[in-house]
């Protein structure tokens, strides 16, 4: 406890119209007393505490709040894989955020080429946060070298159906034209095969994108939660408060 005492000395001097003069001394004292939250009573430490989360929760405080720096290094770990990644995490009209596939960089099967699994960056929030992503995306990368392979047999057997196709037509022979046609008809039956797997395997790789952004999504939504509840806590202002080196006045009012 902090003990200060203002002591005030008045000297107070009239003259009178025929000259009399009086001289009056007067003082007063104030004693202030100045406690840690330590010091408190258990109710006007919860005093404190309500104040504190008060201070916290207003709105007209939220740029220098513990919650909006913690809330600002879990988006910002978040808006890191972005960069990375096929998706993007958007915020909602609720001020809640959640996963998305990012159609710009989404718009075709080309975009399965840049998935990989991330890296979290040293922030703390990171980590949970790839986690989940790391959870579907050797899927989704097994998917898209999938797409890759199959073009690249579409490519060829596409070119052998062309070859046959040509070959047929330029021929007299019946007997030839029967075989190239043969062929032809197998290629062409098998290109259709193939192009129906590459356009599911493209399909169930968007499928797990989404399924992934909302996911991450979802751990954003509960880091954010999370950090709201501790640093709008008691539990939180009881243990911050007792380590500062602020001062309250005997009922909890801090100075």
């Amino acid at each position: 406890m902090k003990t200060t005492t203002i002591y005030r000395e008045t000297l107070t001097i009239t003259t009178e119209d025929n000259g009399a003069r009086t001289i009056e001394r007067s003082s007063h004292a104030q004693t202030l007393r100045e406690y840690y939250f330590t010091e408190l009573t258990p109710e006007a430490q919860q005093r404190a505490i309500d104040d504190a989360i008060e201070e916290e929760t207003d709105p007209a405080n939220w740029y220098g709040s513990q919650t909006y720096f913690a809330e600002r290094e879990i988006i910002d770990a978040a808006e890191e894989m972005e960069k990375h990644q096929p998706i993007e995490i958007a915020q909602d009209y609720g001020c809640s955020w959640y996963g998305k596939t990012s159609t710009y960089r989404f718009g075709s099967y080309d975009a399965y080429e840049h998935v990989t699994e991330e890296q979290h960056t040293g922030i703390v929030y990171s980590m949970d946060i790839c986690d989940k992503w790391n959870e579907y995306a050797p899927r989704i990368m097994a998917l898209a070298e999938a797409v890759e392979d199959i073009d690249a047999m579409l490519y060829d057997i596409g070119g052998a159906a062309d070859s046959a196709e040509y070959d047929r037509d330029m021929t007299d022979n019946p007997a030839e034209y029967d075989r190239l046609e043969a062929i032809r008809s197998t290629a062409a039956a098998e290109y259709e095969q193939l192009d129906t797997m590459r356009d599911r395997c493209a399909e169930v790789a968007e499928e797990l994108t989404e399924e992934a952004a909302r996911a991450v999504g979802d751990v954003v939504d509960g880091l954010i939660e999370a950090e709201r509840d501790y640093y709008q806590s008691a539990e939180f202002w009881h243990e911050w408060l007792a380590d500062s080196d602020d001062r309250y006045t005997r009922d909890g009012a801090r100075i």
